[in-house]
């Protein structure tokens, strides 16, 4: 879930049914084994002695470090080891689980930008990922977190990803992939992202690369069957708080996904990289819309996302 600033949270109880058991991604997780995206380009095959590099806290990365990550890291008595990708300093306890996220965050970082075709990391310096191994010690951090609410799981602000390792027997790893979305968006793409398509881009991402990662193809045609009760687009459209209750949520959420699915599948990929960043500085979404896909007007777009739903 996310808010201003590009900060993200979940409700975990919000997508029951809807994903895989952490316990099985673990299992079959592997990068080595992960089949290429939809795009031409080909993701990096990386082993565990490519991408990981075991460092001390004065010798990380600290370029891009957020005031809060330097006040974990420095934390007296904490228990956080550290290491290296090319692009993500890991914090952790268990290192088995931390190699994975190592895995994933990398191979979301190759697989994403190809649907972001000419944009460049904006941002300097490696993004911190601090994966919180108990939920009592998540449940500290975030009762010193004026800005996070009390049920929120995980969450992303600006370059860094705060993350509660999941419990196998009820959690499940599209949530992590859903944050590493959030994560890596947020490096190429700055600027406010409507609510609406931050979380619609996560919900895609978080499912198609996903998959990639874990050596499967996703079908578009599997992903996005007859949507019953999709949200009305201008009302979608015009979304900026998080609805109330969690059938409301969920309706949001999908509907969100299915839009950018729409986009993304049945429209020219080419034109998506333009129309994100249009409406990352601002321009209204029908505006984008009409410039960067053509359509006429809000109601052409409606009736062509309404066919799509069905």
């Amino acid at each position: 879930m996310a808010g201003e600033a590009g900060q993200s949270g979940r409700r975990g109880r919000v997508r029951q049914g809807a994903a895989r058991l952490l316990v099985m991604w673990l299992a079959a997780a592997g990068a080595s084994r992960a089949a290429p995206p939809p795009a031409s380009n080909q993701v990096a095959r990386l082993t565990d002695a490519s991408i990981w590099k075991v460092v001390k806290a004065d010798e990380m990365d600290t370029t891009a470090c957020l005031s809060r990550d330097k006040t974990l890291i420095e934390e007296p008595g904490n228990k956080w080891k550290h290491a290296q990708t090319e692009h993500f300093v890991i914090h952790y306890e268990m290192e088995l689980f931390a190699l994975k996220v190592a895995h994933m965050a990398e191979f979301f970082y190759s697989y994403i930008p190809q649907d972001l075709q000419g944009s460049r990391d904006q941002t300097q310096g490696r993004s911190h990922l601090f994966i919180f191994r108990t939920e009592h010690r998540w449940k500290n951090f975030l009762e010193s977190q004026s800005d996070q609410k009390a049920w929120v799981y995980s969450f992303v602000h600006g370059p860094s990803l705060y993350l509660q390792q999941a419990d196998t027997r009820n959690k499940s790893a599209d949530v992590l992939a859903h944050e590493m979305t959030h994560l890596v968006i947020n490096r190429f793409i700055h600027g406010g992202l409507p609510l609406w398509l931050n979380e619609g881009v996560a919900e895609y991402y978080g499912e198609f690369a996903n998959a990639a990662f874990r050596g499967t193809t996703r079908n578009p045609r599997l992903a996005f069957r007859s949507l019953r009760e999709a949200m009305d687009l201008r009302t979608l459209l015009a979304t900026a708080a998080y609805p109330g209750d969690n059938q409301a949520v969920h309706r949001f959420y999908q509907s969100s996904k299915y839009f950018v699915g729409f986009l993304l599948t049945k429209k020219p990929r080419d034109k998506f990289p333009a129309f994100l960043a249009a409406v990352a500085a601002g321009k209204a979404p029908e505006e984008a819309l009409q410039e960067h896909y053509g359509f006429s007007d809000l109601k052409e777009v409606e009736k062509e996302f309404a066919r799509f739903t069905r």
